[in-house]
């Protein structure tokens, strides 16, 4: 793999990128990509420090050379994902400044937009005001905002939805946000289910799911990964995977998490899950 370090600016400040694509020589496919994923940190991270929690798995995705994966940095390792106080990081468009940026050096290729945490936040953000120029968005632990919290514009524009979640997650609940680890739970907010059947609605989904228990690998240990899959003809798809057990992490077959934040599964890796979802990452 080859990893650079790429730099834009906006509103008078310096955002920073990691770009990983197929080293040159490593793969005779290897030249100009043909699709873009972008992968958002959580708060408290950095795009080079989710590389390495999500066991660098995203980067398999760049192997064949199809894809360039990249990894932004958001200032002071935070995501702006609802103010739009005209004082506030405007991180829609640095989003939308890098899209820019991949067009101009790739051209009109797909772009899609995975985030975990903080960084997901900022995606059901990027799915209301920037899908026109998506591809397609993945949610990894983080659910919609509580009633009153969608405080920016709506283009209502449909788009492929993925989300994985822990029912064990103590950050963000699963049954609804509730605070750090639980604190002020009795304040909940949309949990993951009602996250999905959003995005499948607002996309004019209006058939129920199918639902679907993945194998389980023995090395799981006792968390299984269920799958509700949003389908109609005609609408852009939404699929959630619920990994029963799963703490507040970015399932993966590479690395083990902090135990702080719970366990992870084999029986799903987030990387795997988004190159099957969005067709444009496959080769």
């Amino acid at each position: 793999m080859a990893a650079s370090q790429g730099r834009i600016w906006l509103d008078g400040r310096e955002r920073t990128f990691l770009v990983v694509t197929a080293g040159h020589g490593e793969t005779k496919d290897a030249g100009t990509p043909q699709a873009v994923l972008m992968v958002l940190h959580g708060s408290s991270q950095s795009g080079k420090s989710v590389r390495s929690f999500a066991g660098n798995s995203f980067d398999t995705l760049a192997a064949g050379g199809r894809v360039a994966v990249v990894y932004p940095d958001g200032l002071k390792k935070l995501w702006n994902h609802a103010s739009s106080d005209a004082q506030t990081v405007d991180d829609v468009a640095f989003m939308g400044a890098l899209v820019d940026h991949f067009h101009d050096n790739y051209g009109p290729i797909p772009v899609v937009v995975a985030g975990y945490s903080n960084g997901g936040q900022l995606v059901i953000r990027l799915i209301h005001e920037l899908a026109d120029r998506l591809d397609g968005a993945a949610i990894v632990s983080a659910t919609l905002p509580r009633p009153g919290g969608l405080a920016f514009d709506d283009k209502m524009l449909p788009l492929p939805v993925l989300l994985i979640h822990g029912t064990r997650d103590l950050v963000v609940p699963y049954r609804g946000e509730g605070g750090f680890f639980g604190l002020w739970a009795r304040n909940r907010g949309p949990s993951a289910p009602e996250t999905a059947r959003y995005f499948a609605r607002r996309n004019g989904i209006t058939s129920a799911p199918d639902e679907e228990l993945l194998p389980h690998l023995p090395q799981s240990g006792r968390t299984l990964v269920r799958a509700a899959r949003y389908r109609q003809e005609g609408r852009a798809p939404v699929t959630l995977y619920t990994v029963e057990g799963g703490g507040h992490v970015v399932p993966n077959r590479r690395r083990s998490p902090i135990k702080l934040l719970g366990r992870t599964t084999q029986d799903i890796s987030a990387a795997e899950a988004v190159a099957e979802f969005f067709p444009a990452l496959r080769g």
